[in-house]
């Protein structure tokens, strides 16, 4: 087996701080479901954040138990599949809760009337839609990656063992 190369080092660590960030807003949309006053959005959040974090769990585990030839079994393929694709809805989730953040913006960068703990708290949940939106455009793109590598891996490996003579 070989070892990571950089690139997939870096990729390992992205989807770390993105199970963090994805499992943390996460919480907080569960606990909105008990506080909040519109319960409906709040399932909404968590359902969405709950794939993401799945789709994240399985690009890991891809990482770390199928990295570099190992090739992927057919439920790993269909559960792959599935994610990727409601990931790219997700995609549009992401976008909306970057936009629905945007009313912070004047408050962060003009905090003259604003105390520090508010000011922490509003700079907080603007850079964590963001990151979190950012860091899963590279996700998906680092998946897709990951995916083509593993199959061309695999496919090499077949024919190397039905190519070598004894």
């Amino acid at each position: 087996m070989k070892s990571f190369t950089i690139f997939w080092k870096i990729f390992r660590s992205i989807c770390i701080v993105q199970l963090i960030l994805v499992a943390f807003k996460g919480v907080l949309s569960f606990s909105q479901l008990f506080y909040a006053g519109n319960i409906l959005i709040s399932c909404i959040d968590v359902i969405a954040y709950t794939l993401v974090f799945l789709f994240v769990y399985h690009g890991l585990s891809m990482l770390n138990y199928n990295y570099p030839d190992i090739p992927l079994s057919p439920k790993q393929k269909r559960s792959f599949n599935i994610l990727y694709l409601l990931n790219f809805i997700l995609i549009a989730f992401l976008f909306a809760q970057v936009v629905n953040s945007w009313w912070l913006v004047p408050f962060v960068f003009n905090s003259e009337n604003i105390s520090n703990k508010v000011w922490y708290t509003l700079a907080a949940q603007l850079l964590f839609s963001w990151v979190i939106f950012i860091i899963h455009l590279v996700f998906l793109a680092g998946m897709y990656q990951l995916r083509r590598f593993i199959y061309k891996n695999s496919i090499g490996s077949w024919y190397e063992q039905f190519d070598q003579k004894p």
